[in-house]
């Protein structure tokens, strides 16, 4: 009887060290506006990007979708992401592991106006997420091109030249990665059913892609520490 307690509490002993080396998931926070919620879509919190990406990766992650409608990153835009009770859980969730994609409600006529600050706000918004984990690994997502014909709301030829090279010097200034979701849709707009977001089908090859960049980065880490 005796042996069989000893057994009992080495068995015991075994499996709470267990518990307390055990990896703890990967946070990672996907911020951005409709398409990054899923806004049009079917199902979305089974199809938007994240939840894809989230079932592409496993349970060694935990992804969550921040995006909130219709929002953009210009502070003095219509209805600034900055402004909103997701962009605070954004932060509040201390992210191992930040995607942005913001950009594309900017180019609404109203918000035109404002685009010489840009560069400023997005490099802000970078900083928010640094200040709370100084360790983060971000990456921004260039929005993805608009079909529709109305000059006056989200227009591409603004998303082109003014939003996508922004956002490319704001990653080559703040020394974050960056992933072309531009140039991934540009001829496929059979893939946005309202000429603006993207179908779950999609949502799928944006959650291929950032899942791409969030294997890979893994993986060279782990070489190098092999």
């Amino acid at each position: 009887m005796e042996k069989l307690a000893i057994v009992r509490l080495i068995g015991v002993l075994l499996f709470l060290s267990g518990g307390l080396f055990a990896k703890s998931p990967i946070k990672i926070a996907c911020v951005g506006n409709s398409i990054n919620y899923g806004a049009g879509m079917v199902n979305r919190e089974k199809n938007a990007y994240p939840a894809q990406l989230q079932a592409m990766l496993g349970e060694d992650y935990d992804v969550r979708n921040f995006g909130v409608n219709g929002t953009t990153l210009l502070k003095k835009g219509d209805h600034p992401y900055w402004n909103t009770n997701q962009f605070k859980s954004a932060l509040s969730y201390d992210a191992d592991l930040v995607f942005i994609k913001l950009g594309t409600n900017d180019s609404k006529l109203q918000n035109r106006v404002y685009l010489a600050d840009f560069e400023t706000d997005y490099q802000s918004l970078i900083n928010s997420f640094k200040e709370v984990n100084e360790k983060v690994r971000i990456v921004l997502l260039l929005p993805v091109p608009s079909f529709l014909e109305d000059t006056s709301s989200i227009w591409d030829p603004v998303i082109k030249g003014k939003s996508t090279p922004l956002t490319r010097n704001v990653a080559y200034d703040t020394d974050v990665e960056l992933i072309d979701l531009y140039q991934l849709f540009v001829d496929q707009p059979g893939l946005f059913p309202d000429k603006i977001h993207p179908s779950s089908n999609g949502a799928t090859v944006i959650a291929k892609r950032v899942y791409e960049a969030v294997v890979q980065k893994v993986e060279i880490d782990f070489d190098i520490q092999e």
